[in-house]
């Protein structure tokens, strides 16, 4: 009888010694996962804040108060122009030029934007308008940015307008030298960094055309259309 009573009482140690150890493999799990969860936060958190984009505009002579919301009205124009330029230089050919540049400036245009260029694109290609053509736009002297060109419609959407001198040629004859004012929108658009860093692109439809500027309007400062 002494015998099995102390089989039991070895048996209970044993029993116990078995379930503190099962105690702390899973407070191991436990911890495991606590400190790969905390490592976890900790490289978000520090990679989202390296990652921050601050918009600084070109002119910092009077000074500069912003936050990392802001996106200055200078930066918004500076965008606008840059990519315009961009998808309207074509060196040589406009069949070639004009689809290289779309697809080149893909991640600085909103889908809609993208659709809209593609036809229009499409549409002069069938009429013949495009082969052997070049065409640059550039600022028009004296009708660069200024604060009035650039207007905010909402947190993340802005309206802008830029003067500028469209000079086109076939096969190096000139066919086109005008003066015309665009009208664009630019849009908040952060979708991919490292193809984006500006986190804007440009948004435009049909309805955005183009005005042919006159001496009247060359002699004026600027003023926006419909008193907007």
């Amino acid at each position: 009888m002494s015998d099995l009573l102390g089989f039991m009482r070895d048996q209970q140690k044993r029993n116990r010694f078995l379930e503190a150890i099962d105690h702390i493999k899973t407070l191991r799990v436990v911890c495991t996962i606590l400190i790969v969860a905390v490592v976890a936060l900790w490289f978000r958190n520090g990679h989202l804040q390296s990652h921050q984009r601050l918009y600084i505009p070109p002119d910092l002579t009077q000074g500069l108060e912003t936050d990392f919301k802001t996106v200055p009205s200078a930066t918004v124009y500076t965008f606008a122009y840059y990519i315009f330029q961009q998808l309207h230089r074509w060196k040589s050919n406009g069949e070639e030029d004009y689809p290289r540049q779309i697809y080149t400036l893909q991640g600085f245009l909103t889908p809609g934007c993208r659709a809209t260029l593609e036809e229009d694109m499409n549409q002069k290609q069938n009429l013949g308008e495009l082969r052997s053509r070049s065409r640059a736009v550039q600022e028009i002297l004296g009708r660069s940015y200024s604060r009035s060109r650039v207007i905010q419609e909402s947190e993340s959407s802005w309206k802008t307008w830029l003067d500028l001198k469209v000079v086109e040629s076939i096969n190096g004859h000139p066919v086109k030298d005008v003066l015309l004012q665009y009208p664009l929108k630019i849009v908040r658009f952060d979708v991919d960094k490292e193809v984006n860093p500006w986190g804007l692109a440009l948004a435009c439809d049909r309805s955005m055309k183009p005005r042919l500027l006159d001496e009247d309007d060359l002699k004026s400062p600027f003023r926006r259309p419909g008193g907007q």
